[in-house]
């Protein structure tokens, strides 16, 4: 029985065209990665340290043979490719012209070059792991989806910039395109940049395996074919530079020691440790950026936290070993899944190209068209640009397009890494901006219609209707900064300013995951407009984070604080209740059957009870055959909360009835009702009113007192969600 993957996904038996193109891929990868290798050394290894070169070289490709393996056999995506990066070549080409001006260029000057290379790498490995270790790569999570589009299509327009320079020999940008018009230059790019287009264009119509490996062989024997037609010797072809070499037969490992960090200058090594805490910046970085990339290239979630560890572990080695830092391959590592290889294979390729090379020369790289490694190069630079100008900007906003075509012109002008910076900038100010339109105010409702847990009798209700009205209840959400601070600042100053100011302003925050400084100070400012029009301001809801901040803004504010908005509506519905003289009816139950049913005997269905503070009237899952009514003191409903503690989440003044809800419903009781205070309560079972004309009346005063109880919470209800909007 065959076994399933764990991914589910039955593997495709790979037949002739996916053998040919697994060739081409392991071939021009090993190509590719050998001649950057060789590159970046070459970039620091210059001016008065070329007389060391070869040593460079020697290191650098040493380094990385174990890089690719050690990736692909640890990252969580096995057919991910790494080696060494630009960036950290840029950032060394720096130091090598600092050290060689203090050092010279003698022995001295290389050994401490070589070691200020390894000891970045090192240094790098470990921030790398220590990332990983303490899962910091939720920070690429938090990058928007169109810096990471931007960042994808600058690395498009650096890489056919990239291509472009290798086919010219010289550097090629849009600020200065001048190589690309010189004589015959024309004759070393067009070409080759014609094929990358046509490769573009013919892989995406036609969905073959072959297309990509046999146009690149198509490339490759016309340009034998032509030079064969010119009667052009490869001797005159490496010297027209139509050709990776020739690079010499020479060892690259004369010249490396285990003695050469003795030999460094350690002061000057000193002096250069900001670069080397930039090159470890960089390489987390470009981890989580590569890595995010390929996620959405691939189409596949990688471990984050994986892939520092895996390419920590990398770097750790290439440095032991003198090679330069680096990380995960974005354009190689899509070239390789273009061409259906997968797993460990590629990887395994670069590192035996490098030890090859090491070890007997680049002679066999000689020979190989510059242009076709060009080629590739700029095919996947096209394809990446197409991809982000053209197909994906059809699916995103016009914010998401702007800030790609900021990193891309920032890319092309003043650099990649301040691109990115640029490209971060533009999404925050996007994101600002669309968040400061957000309105943070879930509900905004008043006192006549929010009301507390407390439930009351029905003169009592008509006070709060009434003088309620001037209670304005702001419920907000989500996270308070300058911009939302500012908009709500600008809605209560016209709710303050209007023809009939609230007497009392609540601010309920128990939905708001935070605050900045700039919203602490727009709630004191909240407060001295309370102040000036006389206002009582109420905070509720205030987790220990937001107090800290509002608590610096100082103590005295003169704003009323409640753990909740219950608390809250508490104390104010008591103090209103206290100003005023509740008159009307109160639905006491005897006093009604009295004059509705003179001659009715409600002792058998009726039973006023006289309850101590602490005891139970009402256990949970009680059930449901009685109503009650709280005549004098004071009950609490508490139901058992997620922790198990209980929580009070109804309290019933004299007058209000209790348990009619579940009655009517015919569903046991959902929570407990306890006495807080010594009561008397009136309990009805309305199965014992008698089927007398008297009973009859009866029991329709009953009903019509709960519907009218019921009707009243229902219309108070119906007004907030009318405020809400539902």
């Amino acid at each position: 029985m065959t076994k399933m993957p764990a991914d589910g996904v039955m593997p495709r038996r790979p037949g002739p065209s996916g053998y040919a193109s697994a060739a081409v891929a392991l071939v021009v990868m090993s190509v590719l990665s050998v001649s950057f290798v060789i590159s970046f050394a070459a970039l620091v290894y210059t001016g008065p340290m070329l007389p060391h070169l070869s040593q460079g070289i020697g290191l650098a490709l040493l380094g990385s043979i174990a890089m690719p393996v050690i990736v692909s056999f640890t990252s969580s995506y096995s057919g991910t490719l790494a080696q060494p990066q630009d960036v950290p070549a840029i950032l060394l080409a720096g130091s090598s012209t600092a050290i060689a001006a203090a050092a010279g260029s003698g022995a001295t000057a290389f050994a401490t070059m070589a070691t200020l290379v390894a000891l970045s790498s090192i240094v790098a490995g470990l921030a790398l792991y220590a990332a990983g270790r303490f899962r910091l790569a939720v920070l690429a999570r938090y990058l928007p989806h169109s810096v990471i589009g931007g960042f994808l299509c600058a690395t498009g327009l650096l890489l056919l910039l990239g291509a472009l320079s290798m086919l010219v020999k010289g550097e090629v940008s849009v600020l200065a395109p001048g190589a690309l018009f010189q004589a015959r230059a024309a004759a070393h790019w067009v070409p080759w940049l014609a094929l990358a287009v046509l490769t573009v264009v013919v892989v995406r119509l036609v969905r073959s395996e072959l297309v990509l490996p046999g146009l690149l062989v198509l490339g490759t024997l016309v340009f034998y074919a032509v030079l064969w037609a010119l009667d052009m010797s490869l001797d005159r072809a490496g010297e027209l530079g139509l050709l990776l070499g020739p690079f010499g037969g020479d060892s690259f490992l004369d010249g490396m020691s285990p003695t050469l960090p003795a030999e460094a200058r350690w002061d000057l090594l000193l002096g250069q440790m900001p670069t080397v805490i930039a090159i470890a910046a960089m390489s987390i970085l470009g981890v989580l950026i590569n890595s995010s990339g390929l996620e959405l290239s691939l189409g596949r979630e990688f471990d984050m936290e994986r892939e520092l560890k895996s390419t920590g572990v990398a770097n750790l080695v290439s440095g032991l070993s003198g090679g330069f830092s680096g990380y995960h391959l974005l354009g190689e590592t899509i070239l390789a899944t273009k061409m259906r290889v997968s797993g460990r294979a590629v990887g395994i390729a670069m590192a035996l190209a490098a030890a090859v090379t090491l070890l007997f020369g680049a002679s066999a790289l000689s020979v190989f068209p510059v242009g076709l490694a060009a080629s590739v190069i700029a095919f996947l630079g096209i394809d990446l640009l197409y991809e982000w100008l053209v197909v994906r900007r059809r699916r995103l906003p016009l914010t998401d397009q702007a800030v790609i075509a900021v990193i891309v012109v920032a890319a092309a002008t003043v650099g990649f890494l301040a691109a990115l910076c640029v490209g971060l900038m533009a999404a925050v100010v996007v994101f600002v901006i669309s968040y400061s339109g957000i309105d943070v105010v879930r509900l905004r409702t008043t006192g006549a219609v929010r009301r507390s847990s407390v439930e009351r009798g029905r003169p009592e209700q008509a006070v709060l209707a009434g003088s309620g009205g001037r209670t304005a209840i702001y419920e907000l959400e989500g996270y308070l900064f300058f911009g939302t601070a500012s908009r709500l600042l600008t809605q209560l100053r016209g709710e303050l300013g209007g023809a009939v100011p609230p007497e009392r302003l609540v601010l309920d925050f128990a939905r708001v995951t935070g605050i900045d400084t700039s919203a602490a100070a727009t709630v004191s400012r909240i407060a001295e407009l309370c102040r000036q029009d006389a206002a009582a301001l109420y905070l509720s809801g205030l987790s220990p984070s937001c107090r800290l901040v509002l608590d610096l803004q100082g103590t005295d504010q003169g704003w009323v604080l409640h753990p909740t908005l219950d608390d809250a509506l508490i104390e104010i519905e008591t103090a209103l209740l206290e100003g005023a003289d509740p008159t009307g009816p109160r639905d006491n139950l005897l006093d009604l059957l009295a004059e509705e049913c003179p001659d009715l005997n409600v002792a058998p269905f009726s039973q006023v009870l006289t309850l101590p503070r602490g005891a139970v009237l009402i256990p949970a899952g009680s059930t449901s055959r009685d109503l009650y009514q709280l005549l004098d003191g004071q009950l609490r409903a508490e139901i058992s909360g997620q922790d198990g503690r209980p929580r009070v989440v109804a309290r019933f003044l004299s007058g209000a009835l209790v348990g009619e809800i579940a009655y009517y419903a015919e569903v046991p009781r959902t929570a407990a009702v306890i006495v807080d205070a010594d009561a008397r309560v009136l309990r009805v079972d309305i199965e014992r009113i008698p089927d007398t004309a008297q009973g009859l009346a009866a029991l329709a005063c009953v009903h019509r007192t709960a519907a009218q109880h019921l009707s009243r919470r229902l219309m108070r209800m119906t007004e907030l969600f009318r405020d809400a909007g539902v």
